[in-house]
Formats: C-alpha cells, structure tokens, sequence
C-alpha cells in the first residue's frame, strides 16, 4: 500500500511539474508571438528626408485679361525633417521641424514667376497599430510655415512684386513602421498638408501703382523615409 501510495505521489509531483513547465513555456511562446506593444516606449527621435509635391494655383492674369485665369505650377522639392515623439499607450505627441527646399512657379507658358522655400514646424497626434511585422498609423496635426519667397525676373520687368506671409496649415498622415530592434525602426510617411498664405504686392500700370492683395496655395502632397530611435 505504501508503495502505491508512493507511486501516486512521484506520479503527480512529476505530472505537477510538466504542466508547470507547459504553462511557463505556453507564456513565453505567447510573449513572442505578441506583436510588439507602445507600453515600453517613452521617447523617440526620428529624421527624415523625403519629396513634396505643390497643388497647383490659378490666378487673373493683370496683363492679359482675355485669359479667365493664370496658372501657376510648383516644381517638386526635396525636404528634410527632425520630430520628437512622446509616447503614451498606443498613442504619440509628436513635434516636427522641416526645411523645404527653394523651388520655382512657373506659368503655363514656362515664364518663371517666382521662387519660394519653406520652414514649417508642427504638433501633430498618431494612432499606431501594433503587428507581427510591420506597425502602421494614422495621424493629424496643424503647424505655422516661415515661407519666404522672391520674385523672378520675369515679373520685375513686368513691373509687379510680391511677398507671401508666414502662414497656418494642417495636415493628415498616414505611414508604416518597421522595428528592426528596440531601440530602432525605419518608417515610410506620407502626408497632406492643407494650407493658404496672404500674399500681398504691386503691379505698376500707367495709371499708377495698383495693391495686390490675395491669397496663394500652399497645399501639398509629401512622401518621406526616415529611422526612428526610442529612449
């Protein structure tokens, strides 16, 4: 009997701790199968560069007025950018700083009008969405661009000048993360940014000097590749 009894315990003390082995083993296997989670991240910083695309404008044409409008077209311009995350569940806060580079406006005669480059900072908020693979998001945001610009010389012996203000916009983002460790992820954004500057100037007639005030659009599409770094 005793022995029975002895049997019975040594057969469940070794069944007690294979099934303890199994769960431990069941828990670690599920820990790397889980996609990785926002929790452990605090700050990230990333850099970028990428490509910004303007939507074109169309203005009256002062000198010829049998046109209904003036087309303008923006060349693409390379850009590049720092933003600094804080995360906060599956959520980040992120602020961004970019340089646009100087591009040219031409009409759609080819006639250059004028040249114009940006910096823009902005505050924006991203969703992410964790996976196996890859993690996207989604986000939006508003920011304030010191655009300056300078009149070809095309326009300066028409007798006309204008200057763009600084100005507001917004934006929405969508793009896709690939962690490559824990400390370092590459991603791929795209964006479009929603905005309009006061744009004010002359035109000299023979009747006089004439104000221009009017409005030029800034809305733009971008598509930029960067690495990010959590700490």
């Amino acid at each position: 009997m005793k022995k029975v009894i002895a049997a019975g315990a040594i057969f469940l003390l070794a069944s007690g701790s294979q099934l303890s082995y199994a769960e431990t083993q069941k828990v670690e296997l599920e820990e790397v199968q889980q996609p990785q989670q926002a929790s452990h991240r605090d700050w990230a910083i990333s850099g970028y560069i990428g490509m910004t695309d303007f939507d074109g404008d169309e203005k009256p044409d002062p000198y010829q007025p049998e046109r209904r409008s003036h087309e303008m077209e923006s060349d693409a311009a390379l850009t590049a950018g720092v933003i600094l995350s804080k995360y906060y569940k599956d959520f980040s806060f992120n602020l961004g700083i970019e340089y646009i580079q100087e591009v040219t406006v031409e009409d759609e005669d080819g006639n250059e009008l004028s040249e114009h480059s940006h910096i823009p900072i902005s505050l924006g908020v991203n969703y992410h969405f964790y996976t196996n693979i890859v993690d996207p998001y989604i986000g939006a945001g508003i920011g304030y661009s010191f655009n300056d610009s300078s009149d070809s010389e095309f326009i300066a012996n028409q007798g006309m000048s204008a200057e763009v203000d600084d100005s507001m916009f917004y934006f929405l983002t969508a793009g896709v993360e690939y962690p490559v460790n824990d400390k370092y992820a590459l991603f791929l954004a795209g964006q479009y940014i929603i905005g309009d500057a006061d744009m004010k100037g002359t035109i000299e007639r023979p009747e006089g000097t004439f104000v221009i005030e009017d409005e030029a659009n800034m809305d733009r599409y971008e598509v930029n590749v960067g690495v990010k770094y959590f700490f």
